[in-house]
């Protein structure tokens, strides 16, 4: 199958895109841009609107506000048969009655474009892109789980479309396949450089496979950044609660210290603004000390209470009782460390570049 060229025009344009249904606004106010060939995911909660974004772009719904641009022409009234799309569903919409081979020609089939010699090639790429070399004589129901989503990926591929959207496309397979197919489809994707648009609630799925990511919430994108941006330098509260965990701190910035309720000042990043704020602390970067030992200069630390240490084989999580009556948690590689038991006295520290200053 054919790489696509390097474009420079957007995949996908949408500038103030809104839905409403009635007196409900589905989507509002969404602008962003979609590159050529990169991976892009619209990650949100059930409910946030991203399904009937991913509807718009498709056309099967029209937008009630804004413009929707596909390759620098404008969707406006293209109904979704003539544009350069294809769509991978979750339930796959494979043909039972089908083999392999049957299943992936049937759109070349439809169009009637390509000779019965062209299509068989065609076919024989589309099978050996998804590793599913000498299928093709196989029947739908004698696959498994993953194998039909190989074939779902490579009817949607064989048409040669600018974009591909997925519909919660790992959402049907179980842990370690999806864990797997994560990855499958990244690499798919590189290889025919086809831009794809996935749309999730999973973050680790989205933060796995991503190019970049657009975060939603109450029908508006609230953050559009690389997986490393949404997940160190969230934009606000919900996508650091949304992506990960993060510990919180409510309170007063002013300068160089967030005053908090209980807790006294605790130290905050460089170029923290003055105002009511949150700090959110990962806990990965959350490190405990016992009187015995002593965290870096200049780091935060908070006395708490070790209430609860729970292994989790790659990782170890600690839960914290903090002296304003609030929680804190912290995580570290491996089993925790000789000292540290349910019920003692601690204190979490934390290098304040490493935490988030978010504005309330």
């Amino acid at each position: 199958m054919t790489v696509s060229p390097p474009q420079t025009v957007p995949a996908v344009q949408l500038a103030g895109i809104g839905k409403s249904f009635g007196a409900t606004h589905a989507v509002r106010d969404v602008t962003f841009d979609i590159r050529a060939n990169e991976f892009f995911s619209i990650l949100g909660p059930s409910g946030c609107g991203k399904t009937t974004l991913m509807r718009m772009i498709t056309g099967f719904e029209e937008p009630t506000q804004g413009t929707i641009e596909l390759g620098g022409v404008t969707a406006d009234g293209v109904p979704p048969h003539k544009r350069d799309l294809n769509m991978l569903f979750q339930s796959y919409a494979l043909f039972p009655h089908l083999n392999v081979q049957d299943n992936v020609a049937f759109e070349l089939k439809v169009r009637k474009t390509h000779a019965k010699r062209a299509i068989a090639e065609a076919v024989r790429e589309a099978l050996a892109l998804v590793r599913l070399d000498g299928y093709g004589d196989r029947a739908i129901s004698q696959l498994s789980g993953g194998q039909r989503q190989r074939v779902a990926i490579a009817r949607a591929l064989i048409g040669r479309p600018s974009l591909l959207l997925l519909d919660e496309p790992l959402g049907a397979l179980d842990k370690q396949l999806r864990a797997e197919m994560q990855l499958e489809l990244k690499k798919i994707q590189r290889e025919v450089g086809v831009t794809f648009v996935t749309v999730t609630h999973d973050q680790e799925e989205a933060l796995t496979m991503s190019d970049r990511i657009a975060v939603m919430h109450d029908g508006r994108v609230v953050q559009v950044g690389t997986p490393e941006d949404i997940y160190e330098r969230p934009a606000t509260r919900f996508v650091a609660e949304f992506i990960g965990t993060s510990n919180f701190l409510t309170g007063k910035a002013d300068g160089s210290v967030l005053t908090v309720a209980g807790l006294g000042a605790v130290p905050l990043p460089a170029g923290a603004f003055t105002g009511e704020a949150h700090l959110a602390v990962r806990p990965e970067h959350v490190r405990l000390h016992t009187g015995e030992s002593a965290p870096p200069a200049g780091w935060a630390g908070l006395p708490a209470t070790l209430q609860q240490v729970v292994y989790l084989g790659s990782a170890t999580r600690y839960h914290l009782a903090l002296a304003d009556g609030g929680t804190f948690v912290a995580e570290s590689h491996g089993a925790a460390p000789a000292g540290l038991t349910a019920g003692g006295p601690v204190v979490a520290h934390w290098d304040p570049q490493a935490s988030r200053l978010l504005a309330e």
